[in-house]
């Protein structure tokens, strides 16, 4: 009997050190994959700056529709074929979303003050963080509840775009209305970040025997969780940037 508990908790112990080694990687992926998409912003915020690069040819509504297709079309290609891409691929992938993101964030680095800037990405830190705990240590099946937040947070975006239009209608400019989406938008994704931690441990235990698919996982993973972090940023931006 004691032999038998002991290979049992040897077993276990040998699961969550597989586990933690397995989200640790995808967090480091994702902590580089961040780090890209900050020296892109930066870079090209000084080329606007600078005069070199036009904001209206980033900061206009058919960019802003024509990135949010890219995206959605881009996750949805990538992870189809993902069982089949090499490792090098879904790090392409990776990497090359992120520079696609810097480009999309150089606002912040050309328009806004750098001490606001830094003071709400790391609220967005902290904040991230302590959903991704969650979403680690909650039994609860969040997926039962991610498909009213993702549903929530497509409105968001819906409604982002229809005021780029109508500017009664935007998610930006403050006001009630404003607040009121971004503060629903801000609930949606913080869902979603406890249940993207909650999905890679099933992943994890998916292809336990998979290496390959691991590791191509952690990289897919790593682009998904940066995708929240910097849709979490941004609504903490819409509610407290404003000087």
């Amino acid at each position: 009997m004691n032999q038998f508990n002991s290979t049992n908790v040897s077993s276990g112990a040998q699961t969550d050190l597989g586990l933690r080694t397995f989200l640790l990687g995808t967090y480091r992926y994702m902590a580089m994959a961040m780090a890209v998409t900050a020296t892109v912003a930066f870079f090209t915020g000084q080329a606007m700056s600078n005069g070199i690069i036009s904001p209206a040819l980033v900061y206009n509504p058919v960019v802003a529709i024509g990135a949010f297709l890219i995206i959605v079309f881009g996750f949805g290609a990538v992870g189809k074929k993902l069982p089949s891409m090499s490792q090098g691929g879904v790090l392409a992938f990776l990497f090359g979303f992120a520079a696609f993101m810097g480009v999309l964030m150089s606002a912040y680095a050309f328009a806004y003050n750098p001490t606001i800037v830094a003071k709400i990405f790391f609220m967005t830190v902290a904040m991230f963080g302590a959903l991704s705990l969650f979403g680690y240590t909650t039994k609860f099946n969040l997926s039962a509840v991610v498909k009213y937040a993702f549903a929530a947070f497509l409105g968001y975006i819906l409604i982002g775009m229809v005021g780029m239009f109508v500017p009664a209608l935007s998610v930006l400019n403050g006001g009630m209305f404003g607040t009121i989406i971004n503060v629903v938008a801000l609930a949606a994704i913080a869902v979603i970040t406890a249940w993207e931690t909650q999905h890679l441990k099933r992943v994890y235990y998916a292809y336990a025997n998979d290496a390959s698919m691991q590791g191509k996982m952690q990289a897919f993973g790593a682009a998904s969780l940066l995708l929240a972090f910097i849709n979490m940023f941004q609504i903490l931006m819409s509610l407290f940037g404003r000087e």
